[in-house]
Parts: structure tokens; C-alpha cells; sequence
């Protein structure tokens, strides 16, 4: 008497959190005839009987899921009917004759007979076959970027398939069933995931509560927070939300991807990665539909559907507080628009969404460098803001978190050589050594991030050559001499590396690495290690580029 089991949670009975159990019931003779009792006394003893196994079956594995089982029909149901379930749910006194069918039919009594009138639903007058084809197409839309005529069938289609005698063996339909069916998987789901580290220790900035009071404040203007390379833009965006009012909610979108923004195989400046990710990370928290990406779909037709989505989530944010927030951060947003660059696109989807009408209480917030402002084209009433370099109590607690002896001048000191730049700081403090060998590798004079990945590249490739030995020099020399070979080609194909920093990039494109290893050869007529060289590279590079090294000809 089942037609249609719906499991939530789990496909397990004992460890799903609710089990509808649905009879579907359509007629064209009688649209307009209600169902009497002895009409539906095959369906509630189906029931019933299905129930009590369920049961006796929960006294062994002590679990019990939320039952419901649900009746289904274009036809009306009686009203003498549903008020005799209605009030035996309730305890209320039920007729005699309607409580006299209810025991027959379910053959239970009292209490036992109340608890299955708790979980049985009889709903009638629901659209006829007609109708229910366009709301599925209706609803099949509103997870669809483009008017897919072809998904709703595709649906129908493997419905019949699984109630079919051929799929007795497998007769259940899950997600991914229904994604295959729409021409989609999971990893399309969510394409470009944040990989932005969340540091737990990071130094908070005296700027961070004025500038997210900004953001509160900008209303409908989009929001672009600007910095040199290394200020910590990416560390700032972690932490935005902190400081939005109660009840709001953020998503942190990054375009870098640790440099595979750049790779086919990990764009993330197109609309159809960039708006379904935040989306899918949206319908995640259940503020919105999710979103399923066709072949088809054009960025208008992504970027109409965002629009919808955000006005979705904002209402139901603000439903619970009306002075919640729904908050985009797109961190480096200047990235996705040179990737679009680089393959000949005009446009990434950060440049439209900076210019699209937004709903009141969302803000979007763009992070990128100063001097890449204009890639982002925003529009004249983009709201500008500028996050400063460390000041000295910053770089004090920066600095006393691995020192915490640090004396006053030790400070003074570090801040100047760093010039101010935490990524400055951080790379002379991830070498290791005394305070003073750090304070003398940055020194004499104020050091720029790329200065400071060659100091410390040259730094590790001298202790590596002064601890290799005179058999293994023979062998790195070699290793070395190989990538010095291929270096004029990484140089000239550079954009077809996966950068980790935009730092390191820059500082490759310089040949700082060429220069630096040319003069340890002049110097001391020798090599140093690939192991000394690789700890800095693996940083700017992926790990199949620097797998590659060893092999090359």
C-alpha cells in the first residue's frame, strides 16, 4: 500500500530522523468525489501495519526515527473522516461508528490508536496531472541557472526507471541519482572552495573595527578594501565577520585558491564557479535554494539567480533580526579578473557583481591590491577603503609571539627592516634562528617581500651546501644545474605555474632565483642542495611542478 518512501538523514531505518511513507492517489472520473472511510481501508491498514513493524522493530535496536505516513489525492477527503483522525490524534471523543472503523481498520485502541493518528496525514484536493507536470518544471527551475526544458523529464524518467520491475533489486533514489540525472555531481556543487587559512593566532588590527563599521555602514555600495601585497588582506577577510551585528551571516570567497586560480582545472574567476560556491555555501546554512549548474547557462543567467538567492537569505536573516547582515567577501578579486584576462575573457564575475542592484542588508565587500583597483572596474559609488601596514604595537605582538623577550629596540628595529609588512615579518620569522640572526638576514635596510623570499632563499641554500658533504654536493650541483638550465623557459611560461603568493610570482618574474644561484656558483664553484632550494619553491609552486624538476633533461 506504499508507493513512495522518503528517507531523511540516513537510508537506514534506524538511523534516518524521519520516514514519510506516501499512497498517491489520482482520479479523472471522480476529480471532485471524497473519499469515504471504506474508501481508505486498504491505505490505513496498510499503514498500520507497516507502523507496528516499525515498532516491534525499534524495541530491539532502541531507535525510533520520526514516522509520517501521508495519503496523497486530487480527490477531497471526507470531512467526517480527517475529524475522526483529527480528534483521535487530539484524545478528543471520536463517534462511535468513525472510532469503530479506525480500530478495525489499524486494529489498535486507546493510546496506541492516538499515536498513529499523530503520524497519518490525509491530504486531498492537490492538482491534477496537468498541473503537477508544471510545478514540477516550476520547481525543477528554481534550481536551474537557464530554463532547462530537458531536467524535469529527466526527473520523471528516473522515477519510472526505479518503479520499474527492473530495478527491483536498487529501487531507491538518492542525490546523486537525481544530480546524474540533471547532468551534475557534487564537486560541480561546490567548485572553488575557500582553501584561505584560518589562522587562530592571528594579530588582531587596530584598524579591523573601523573598517567592518564601514562596511555596516555602506549601505548599498559595494565595498573595496585595498592593500600592498603582504599587508593581510586574506587574514582581514577571516575576520569580517566578527564584527557584523547579531544574527548576520558571511561567506568567504577566494579567488587565489593557493595560486590554482590560474589553472584550467581550478578557475574561479567565471560566474559559473564564483556565484554557484557561494550560493551552495548559502543553501548550506539553509538561507537559500541551492543552486545546480547546466551546460547552457550564460553569466546573466548565474548572476539573475544570485540576485534571487540573496534576496532569499536576507529575509530570512532578517525575519529573526532585523538588523542581521548577509555579508560576500570576495578576497583577492583583482586575481580572478587577470585569470580572465590571461584566456581572453573581458570579464570575470566580480566587475558585474560590483556593479549589480543589490538587496537591502547584503553587503559585498572586494579585497584586492591598491594598484589593481581599476581591474576591478567598480563603480563610482564604490566605498574605498585602505588597510594600513602593521603599526609598532602590532609588529611588537607580532614579534614577542615568537620573541617574547623582545627587547624595546629589537622592535623598533624589526618594524623598519620589515617596512611594517606582517608577510615580511612572517617569512623572516618562519626561518628560525636567534632574534639577532633574523635582524641581521633582513637587514641593513628596510626589506620589500621579494627581497625578503630571496634573502631567505639564499639563506637556506648556503646551510644546505655547508652540510650536504663533498658527496652529496656532487649530486645536488647536478640537481640544480638542471633547473638552472630550464629556468629561461619557467620565466618565459610563467603563467603556467600555480603561484602560492602573488609575492612570489612577482619575484620569480624578477629572476631573483636565477641572479642568486648564478652567484652561489661564481662565489664557491659549487651547487647547493635541491632539498634547500625546494623549501622555498614549494611554496610558490604546486607540488607536480616541483616533482618535474628532477627529471628534466
Amino acid at each position: 500500500m506504499i508507493d513512495l518512501a522518503e528517507y531523511f538523514g540516513d537510508r537506514d531505518l534506524a538511523r534516518a530522523t524521519l520516514v514519510r511513507y506516501i499512497q498517491l492517489k489520482h482520479s479523472t472520473e471522480a476529480p471532485n468525489k471524497p473519499w469515504p472511510a471504506s474508501g481508505l481501508e486498504n491505505t490505513i491498514t496498510g499503514f498500520a501495519k507497516r507502523y507496528k513493524a516499525i515498532l516491534t522493530a525499534s524495541v530491539k535496536t532502541g531507535r525510533l526515527p520520526t514516522l509520517e505516513f501521508l495519503f496523497v489525492s486530487n480527490r477531497p477527503i471526507s470531512q467526517a473522516v480527517t475529524e475522526a483522525v483529527e480528534n483521535a490524534a487530539k484524545g478528543i471523543a471520536v463517534k462511535p461508528a468513525d472510532l469503530k472503523k479506525l480500530e478495525t481498520y489499524t486494529g489498535l485502541k486507546g493510546a496506541k490508536l492516538a499515536d498513529f493518528c499523530k503520524v497519518l496525514k490525509l491530504e486531498g484536493r492537490h492538482d491534477a496531472l496537468w498541473d503537477q507536470r508544471n510545478i514540477l518544471f516550476q520547481d525543477v527551475s528554481q534550481y536551474l541557472p537557464d530554463a532547462d526544458v530537458d531536467a524535469p523529464t529527466q526527473l520523471k524518467e528516473l522515477v519510472n526507471r526505479k518503479a520499474l520491475s527492473e530495478a527491483a533489486s536498487n529501487p531507491s533514489i538518492e542525490r546523486m541519482d537525481v544530480l546524474r540525472a540533471l547532468k551534475a555531481d557534487e564537486g560541480r556543487l561546490y567548485p572553488a572552495p575557500c582553501l584561505i587559512e584560518q589562522l587562530s593566532d592571528a594579530i588582531p588590527r587596530k584598524q579591523e573595527g573601523d573598517l567592518i563599521k564601514a562596511i555596516v555602514r555602506a549601505g548599498n555600495r559595494p565595498v573595496v578594501v585595498h592593500a600592498e601585497g603582504g599587508i593581510g588582506k586574506s587574514i582581514f577577510a577571516t575576520r569580517i565577520h566578527l564584527g557584523l551585528p547579531p544574527g548576520s551571516e558571511s561567506v568567504l570567497y577566494d579567488c587565489f585558491g593557493n595560486g590554482q586560480y590560474r589553472s584550467a582545472t581550478g578557475y574561479r574567476h567565471r560566474h559559473k564557479d564564483a556565484l554557484v560556491q557561494i550560493i551552495n555555501e548559502l543553501a548550506g546554512k539553509t538561507l537559500c535554494h541551492l543552486l545546480i549548474p547546466t551546460s547552457h547557462a550564460g553569466a546573466v543567467d548565474y548572476l539573475k539567480k544570485f540576485i534571487f538567492r540573496l534576496e532569499q537569505a536576507v529575509s530570512l536573516l532578517r525575519a529573526k533580526n532585523p538588523r542581521a547582515l548577509l555579508c560576500i567577501i570576495i578576497d583577492a578579486a583583482d586575481n580572478a579578473q587577470m585569470a580572465a584576462e590571461e584566456i581572453g575573457e573581458a570579464r570575470a564575475f566580480i566587475r558585474d557583481l560590483l556593479r549589480e542592484q543589490i538587496p537591502d542588508g547584503v553587503r559585498i565587500v572586494a579585497l584586492c591590491r591598491s594598484h589593481r583597483q581599476d581591474k576591478l572596474d567598480p563603480p563610482p559609488n564604490a566605498l574605498p577603503l585602505e588597510l594600513e601596514s602593521f603599526d609598532r604595537d602590532e609588529t611588537a605582538a607580532h614579534l614577542r609571539h615568537a620573541f617574547p623577550d623582545a627587547s624595546e629596540q629589537d622592535i623598533d628595529e624589526f618594524h623598519r627592516l620589515s617596512s611594517k609588512n606582517p608577510r615580511v615579518q612572517a617569512l623572516a620569522l618562519s626561518g628560525g634562528g636567534t632574534l639577532a640572526e633574523i635582524l641581521r638576514e633582513l637587514g641593513p635596510n628596510p626589506t620589500t617581500v621579494e627581497k625578503a623570499i630571496g634573502n631567505l632563499l639564499a639563506a637556506a641554500i648556503a646551510k644546505m651546501r655547508d652540510e650536504a658533504g663533498a658527496v652529496g654536493k656532487t649530486q645536488i650541483d647536478s640537481i640544480l644545474s638542471r633547473f638552472l638550465q630550464v629556468a629561461p623557459m619557467l620565466q618565459r611560461h610563467c603563467r603556467n605555474l600555480c603561484w602560492r603568493r602573488d609575492s612570489l610570482k612577482s619575484w620569480w618574474r624578477s629572476r631573483s632565483l636565477r641572479k642568486r644561484c648564478r652567484s652561489s656558483i661564481r662565489s664557491t664553484g659549487v651547487m647547493s642542495s635541491f632539498s634547500a632550494c625546494n623549501l622555498h619553491l614549494k611554496r610558490a609552486f604546486v607540488p607536480s611542478a616541483i616533482s618535474m624538476l628532477p627529471n628534466l633533461p
